[in-house]
């Protein structure tokens, strides 16, 4: 049995820098285009550190189509954000202190309504907003939040955000509870969220166990509980247009996901991701709407126009390695039973 669909796009990824970036970019080219996320150990923040990624990742490949981004940092202005756009930044990226990798020069959701003015450029230049919605600490007594509830935590913060800016438009990155996918399906047309293929697999208990904790299994946000699983996947194969894929692939070096504290973050290449998602689909039933959320709602949204080539694949067994270029991917020496052969 085979399948053909229109080549699609990952509206969400981390190609790092330096090392890793030259390790990872090859396993990113099966897509179409890619939002590149700038948290790097020096955060993209202004134009001209748009331009000098983008030229990092074009001068290993030409053809390479990234989508920059630029991180929400607590030096952002208005100004600042409007010369990035012009040096082809499309995305306005926020993750809160604290939340993730490299992300202590971001800009802490009770801080948010400090920044409106540069929402408000976001939403004058038709920049997307996106934003890994995780409240990490309590700002009230400072005490840390359970890693499980801090999606849904951070959605007063959001509300807040839709509210006040109606024409801007927003992304939930990697939603991960059912409250979350009900959250995006009941607001305005302007907000949508990617999914990921790991949060569609993996459960609580996948990551957090008796002997204590995958490391190839733990990313932030953390995966959820049954339910939720069950409510990502719903969501995927629905055909909704809010709902489209950021794979969230997140490298780090073998050493750094081992011992007491593994760095948050699956690595996922697009041919483990891609195969992964149609296998998803096939088994309820769904093939038909893998196109929708792989290739066309996520472009849509982006205002962009949808790829023209296509890619099929094949009803047949393979094995996921056990690295790439010496990272861990996701899934590593699982057999899949969907393969790319075109």
């Amino acid at each position: 049995m085979e399948t053909t669909i229109r080549r699609g796009d990952d509206f969400h990824t981390h190609l790092r820098e330096g090392e890793m970036l030259e390790k990872v970019l090859p396993f990113s080219n099966i897509w179409g285009r890619v939002t590149v996320m700038g948290n790097l150990s020096k955060p993209v923040a202004t134009a001209h550190d748009v331009i000098k990624y983008r030229n990092k990742i074009l001068q290993l490949n030409p053809k390479f189509i990234p989508i920059m981004s630029v991180m929400l940092v607590n030096s952002a202005t208005p100004e600042i954000l409007r010369k990035t756009f012009e040096a082809g930044a499309k995305v306005l990226k926020l993750i809160p202190g604290g939340a993730s990798t490299n992300s202590s020069e971001g800009v802490g959701l009770e801080n948010l309504h400090i920044y409106y003015p540069v929402l408000e450029e976001a939403q004058k230049l038709g920049m997307i907003f996106s934003g890994h919605w995780e409240l990490a600490t309590n700002p009230l007594g400072g005490e840390e939040i359970s890693e499980v509830e801090r999606e849904e935590r951070a959605m007063p913060y959001l509300e807040k955000i839709i509210a006040s800016f109606p024409n801007l438009k927003i992304i939930v990155e990697h939603a991960t509870t059912k409250g979350m996918i009900e959250f995006v399906k009941n607001a305005p047309a302007n907000v949508a969220s990617t999914l990921t293929v790991h949060h569609a697999l993996l459960t609580y208990n996948r990551v957090y166990h008796c002997d204590g904790i995958n490391p190839f299994n733990y990313c932030k946000p953390v995966a959820k509980f049954v339910y939720d699983r069950k409510a990502i996947v719903e969501a995927m194969i629905s055909g909704n247009p809010k709902f489209f894929f950021g794979s969230d692939s997140a490298p780090h070096l073998p050493e750094r996901k081992r011992g007491q504290n593994p760095a948050a973050g699956i690595f996922t290449p697009a041919e483990v991701a891609l195969t992964m998602l149609t296998e998803i689909f096939d088994s309820f039933g769904a093939l038909s709407e893998l196109e929708n959320f792989i290739s066309m709602s996520g472009a849509e949204f982006y205002d962009l126009p949808l790829n023209k080539d296509f890619i099929t694949l094949r009803r047949k067994k393979w094995t996921v390695p056990k690295d790439y270029n010496g990272i861990v991917p996701f899934m590593a020496g699982h057999e899949l039973k969907w393969k790319i052969v075109k």
